[in-house]
């Protein structure tokens, strides 16, 4: 299972995950490594709860996320409590797919998987799978790529996981991102473009790199996504759904509107009893208008009409969504310093390459005419 190339993976079982990973990044989908999984909800604590190896996940033709969580185990391990363990992961995360891979497995335990609906993988099949695509020993791309992801990609996650500056960004990016819905995605992207932006001094350039690629990426994914409740509503019906749900979260806005208009209420008639008391005692009355929540807290957010521009726009190239996407990951590898060859995988697009690069483009600009994404965290790390 090794090559040359591989070696900067130290072990067996992470070359393994690499091999799962650039066989699902090969077969389109958009593929993340070790991804972790917390604690969920407002009221959430304790540590991590565990570490998804292979995070795989594609678009299908209505822009519904369907993703497959892939454990990969190289060595012994007991088979039946790794596939019992899956079916409850995948409960927990709401996956759709729940993969164990393994270099050899017991026959016996594929009754038990086929019971649970956890999906089996061995090294044979995925010898198989590798062979009909054409994929050489030392052919790694993007995030599957054992040297940039054990050198220099590995060196930002850590950054970014313990940066201060950045509220350990890495934390969301690469764990809570992939458990949280669709608009709450969207509002946490945007605070982070915020922090990115703020304190990009204070960022490592190739963490920096790394977080705004991220960003980029993740901000397309949940912008499909947010396309296809697009095709569930009437335009000016899916505006009000859209503006309801990015202004904060913290009820939905008809329950917040009654509670809120209450406490307008109350707060004028204090000031105006106020003002009686003062014009009582011979004070003139100043004209000055009291904020009222209901404007201040249910306001959408400066950005929200820009948003609803992408949403219309990348419905309309929901057919190149995949391509895009992996499309970003590799501009994002490039910058970071890899000279790997992409060329059968940019082929896959080669008859809608240039409206590819542009969406690519256009969610770039959001990002960073829309939002402030630093835009040199898009562009190559600067070299020493």
């Amino acid at each position: 299972m090794s090559g040359k190339s591989g070696r900067a993976a130290n072990e067996t079982g992470a070359l393994w995950e690499y091999r799962l990973a650039r066989l699902r990044f090969f077969q389109g989908y958009l593929v993340r490594r070790s991804i972790d999984i917390w604690p969920e909800g407002p009221q959430a604590q304790g540590g991590q709860l565990g570490e998804l190896d292979v995070v795989a996940t594609a678009l299908d033709p209505t822009a519904r996320r369907r993703t497959e969580l892939i454990e990969a185990k190289s060595g012994r391990v007991k088979e039946v409590e790794r596939i019992l363990w899956m079916h409850g992961l995948g409960a927990y995360t709401r996956a759709q797919e729940v993969t164990l891979a393994k270099a050899r497995l017991d026959q016996r335990v594929r009754p038990v998987a086929r019971r649970v609906k956890v999906n089996l993988l061995d090294e044979a099949a995925v010898d198989a799978a590798e062979k009909a695509l054409g994929i050489g020993p030392d052919e790694w791309v993007g995030h599957a790529d054992p040297d940039l992801g054990e050198g220099p990609l590995k060196a930002a996650r850590s950054h970014l996981g313990s940066s201060e500056p950045l509220k350990r960004a890495g934390k969301f990016l690469f764990g809570s991102f992939w458990t949280t819905a669709t608009f709450a995605r969207i509002r946490q992207l945007h605070t982070l473009t915020g922090l990115l932006r703020e304190h990009h001094a204070e960022v490592d350039p190739a963490a920096l790199v790394l977080a705004c690629g991220e960003v980029v990426a993740l901000t397309a994914l949940t912008t499909w996504e947010i396309t296809h409740w697009r095709g569930q509503y009437e335009p000016v019906e899916f505006g009000k759904f859209a503006v309801d749900q990015l202004n904060g979260g913290l009820a939905s806005t008809d329950q917040l509107h009654g509670l809120l208009e209450a406490i307008d209420t109350m707060n004028h008639d204090f000031v105006e009893k106020l003002h009686e008391e003062y014009t009582a005692a011979g004070v003139a009355r100043l004209a000055h208008r009291i904020p009222r929540l209901q404007h201040e807290m249910l306001r959408p957010p400066e950005w929200a009409e820009a948003f609803m521009d992408l949403t219309e726009r990348l419905q309309e190239r929901g057919g190149l969504a995949m391509h895009v996407l992996r499309a970003l990951d590799l501009r994002v590898v490039a910058r970071l310093g890899s000279t790997r060859d992409t060329g059968r995988i940019t082929r896959v697009w080669d008859g809608d390459r240039q409206s590819v690069e542009d969406t690519a483009d256009l969610v770039e600009r959001f990002c960073t005419s829309v939002w402030g994404l630093p835009a040199h965290g898009l562009q190559p790390v600067p070299s020493v």
